[in-house]
């Protein structure tokens, strides 16, 4: 596997608000957010509906969405005098009702091939409240930037760790709450702007596989690996927990930050609990180990 490096965007483009009509698109064709057709540089067929959700970005309004494969992240500059049309439970809205996990859909987009895929054109939004029927605003609502909190958390533990390194790989293969591919590749991807450095989502078996990891002590039967340029941050599951504290939905995860047999820091038994019809905000840590 080869190494890539990151592309790096510079968010353009403004919001102009015009009527939205009735609210939501007569014919609703099908699109996952990362394979339609038309995402190679032209505008969207008249109807087209992309689904994503808003992983970061709706209170500054440079969206960062996601779709569903890997890879399927996009951004969204949404200005002060711009042609972008958008409508909140099929009114008239601002840029502001709209919130970080937030699902919307989006009509007639022009996408440029990069990546992230930039969204432009006379293109519409349409969002949704959370309780409607297209937004319910289960126990899932913005897990996104709860785990960008963890992981960020996690950088600031043990900063030595972080030096001299040009890479970062946000394992979220075994994190709860059944992100899609999109999601997680649009939360490394954030993860790593922040820190500018090269994100990538491989587990530390595909890192070694991939030659990222230089290898310990060759004559030892089990493996030992070291990166040299690079942090591992993974989430995993802990458990699930049915109900939870006061009868809300709660996740139990670990994390950790990982460089070498002598350089990892983790934050064990993390317990978060779901505000009803909120999102995600806090964490509590069970405790915390270094190596």
């Amino acid at each position: 596997m080869k190494k890539t490096m990151l592309t790096t965007f510079l968010l353009t483009g403004c919001l102009l608000l015009t009527g939205c009509g009735s609210g939501e698109p007569a014919d609703f064709a099908t699109g996952d957010g990362g394979t339609a057709e038309g995402q190679d540089g032209t505008e969207q067929k008249d109807g087209d509906v992309l689904k994503y959700r808003i992983v970061d970005g709706a209170e500054s309004g440079n969206l960062v969405l996601a779709g569903e494969g890997w890879g399927s992240v996009y951004t969204l500059s949404l200005g002060d005098d711009s042609k972008y049309k958008i409508c909140l439970d099929g009114e008239e809205a601002d840029k502001a009702m709209l919130e970080d996990g937030m699902m919307v859909e989006i009509v007639n987009a022009y996408i440029m091939e990069t990546f992230p895929g930039q969204l432009g054109g006379e293109l519409t939004i349409y969002a949704y409240s959370q309780g409607t029927e297209q937004n319910p605003g289960s126990e899932y609502y913005d897990l996104c930037g709860l785990y960008l909190q963890v992981l960020n958390d996690l950088w600031e533990r043990d900063k030595g760790l972080n030096n001299n390194i040009k890479y970062v790989s946000v394992d979220l293969s075994q994190a709860p709450g059944e992100l899609t591919n999109g999601e997680k590749s649009a939360v490394a991807w954030i993860f790593g702007c922040q820190h500018q450095v090269e994100s990538l989502t491989m587990t530390q078996e595909e890192l070694a596989e991939a030659g990222y990891l230089t290898e310990l002590d060759l004559s030892s039967k089990n493996k030992l690996y070291q990166w040299e340029d690079g942090v591992l941050f993974q989430i995993k599951s802990a458990e699930w927990a049915d109900g939870g504290i006061y009868s809300l939905p709660t996740i139990k995860f670990d994390a950790n930050k990982w460089r070498g047999p002598k350089g990892a820091c983790f934050f064990n038994d993390c317990i978060a609990v779901w505000p009803e019809m909120g999102t995600w905000s806090d964490y509590e840590i069970g405790g915390e180990a270094i190596s």
